[in-house]
């Protein structure tokens, strides 16, 4: 069977809104409501001809502009739309400097780089259980066929002089910004056939690593009200992030024994590919499923703070916010994005 083109059927929707790493974060202000600083059209079509309708402004980067929209088959998508992408007027608006926006493409792709350096030392300590198998096919065994590794999440600051707020902030004083990384390994068993058929080749070993990084934009010695209002949206990213060791894994033992076939001239190109698509798999359904949680408790969070005006118990808010929706998250059975209201 054509598994490859299954899979790319079946994913064709997440692929669409799915990011390798996904930036969530809220501002704080102290009254008014919470609006991005600049304001986007009711439709973007990048220079390459992709549409996004109803895009709505969550981040400015400096090489591009992280956006909601709804996808043409309904739900909610997340997109990072660089500004090499965008019409001369949004680059315009926004400010676009090509020198920023490579020196910060630089940073990322280091940070990108040191992880997979990191997946590739445990990839050799752990060779003999990721290596290809080429022997008679057997049932997979569950137990142990999927692991899974969370980094420690990194917290860094960046504090402006009460004079040299950073325009990205607009309305806001604070700010903390959220990475997710989700990166996928596989091992794989080939079944032998005669010279000339297809070769039939199944995962069974996944490897997952996740890692978290959240960052503070913050005045120099903050009020304690903006600092604790800022600690309670990390609290929630890390609450999700703990849990998510237990969502990947659900993941990745639904792809031991997905099976393929490969033409044997082309044996080793097709695997690729193939495996390529399956970390795909699980890389969008953890990204979308993290982000959706995240975004839900964090909305939860904004209504019971009151968009960080009242006196409520900051880390009562972020813990109520967090256990209203850790169910879900961890029911995979729950669809991965919530439905907005049109």
């Amino acid at each position: 069977m054509d598994t490859s083109r299954c899979w790319k059927q079946t994913y064709r929707r997440q692929w669409a809104v799915a990011l390798a790493v996904i930036f969530l974060g809220g501002p704080f202000v102290f009254a008014g409501p919470a609006q991005p600083a600049n304001s986007l059209p009711a439709k973007i079509i990048t220079t390459d001809g992709v549409s996004y309708n109803a895009p709505k402004l969550k981040r400015v980067e400096p090489d591009g502009l992280l956006v909601e929209f709804q996808p043409a088959d309904g739900g909610t998508g997340l997109a990072k739309l660089k500004f090499a992408r965008l019409p001369a007027a949004l680059r315009k608006q926004f400010g676009y400097d090509p020198g920023k926006a490579a020196g910060y493409e630089q940073q990322e792709k280091l940070a990108q780089q040191a992880l997979t350096r990191k997946l590739q030392q445990d990839d050799v300590a752990s060779s003999a259980s990721l290596t290809l198998q080429n022997e008679q096919t057997r049932p997979p065994n569950l137990a142990g066929a999927v692991s899974v590794d969370s980094l420690e999440p990194t917290i860094t600051y960046t504090h402006y002089p009460p004079d040299q707020k950073p325009p990205q902030l607009g309305l806001s004083v604070a700010n903390v910004e959220n990475h997710y990384r989700c990166l996928a390994k596989f091992g794989v068993q080939v079944a032998s056939g005669a010279a000339g058929e297809p070769v039939h080749f199944r995962i069974d070993r996944v490897a997952v690593s996740l890692d978290m990084i959240c960052h503070y934009i913050e005045p120099v010695n903050p009020y304690d009200i903006v600092r604790q209002h800022e600690d309670g949206r990390r609290k929630i990213y890390e609450y999700f992030y703990r849990l998510g060791p237990q969502v990947a894994q659900a993941i990745g033992v639904s792809l031991i024994g997905r099976e393929f076939t490969a033409r044997e001239a082309t044996y080793e190109s097709d695997k690729q590919r193939a495996l390529a698509e399956a970390e795909m798999a699980i890389v969008t359904e953890y990204m979308l499923r993290i982000s959706a949680a995240t975004r839900q408790a964090e909305q939860e969070y904004t209504r019971l703070t009151d968009q960080g005006r009242n006196n409520v118990d900051r880390n009562q808010a972020a813990q109520a916010a967090c256990d209203k929706f850790a169910k879900d998250f961890l029911n995979p059975a729950t669809p991965i994005i919530a439905e907005t209201p049109r």
